[in-house]
């Protein structure tokens, strides 16, 4: 094959990023985007643009944003998942 298989991972991730972007073109998608949406219906919206997105892509996509976030930052999105898990846990 003429394809590097590690290649494929960066060109997903590639898409993923692609199709955030278009949200600033496409009233729709910036409107769908602006609420939580599901890996499925992520992955599905790339797939409705031609694009090939994986869970991993999601995945990878969190792990940089959060490598590149200070320590505060972090702190602070831990701090509010704790206390969104605390209200969803009633106990």
């Amino acid at each position: 094959m003429g394809c590097n298989a590690r290649a494929l991972p960066f060109m997903s991730l590639q898409d993923l990023d692609t199709l955030l972007q278009q949200r600033h073109d496409e009233q729709e998608l910036a409107r769908r985007l602006s609420e939580p949406v599901s890996v499925e219906a992520l992955i599905e919206l790339g797939r409705e643009r031609g694009l090939s997105i994986t869970e991993d892509d999601v995945i990878s996509a969190q792990l940089r944003e959060d490598s590149d976030a200070s320590s505060a930052e972090l702190q602070k999105r831990m701090a509010d998942e704790s206390r969104r898990l605390r209200h969803f846990i009633q106990g």
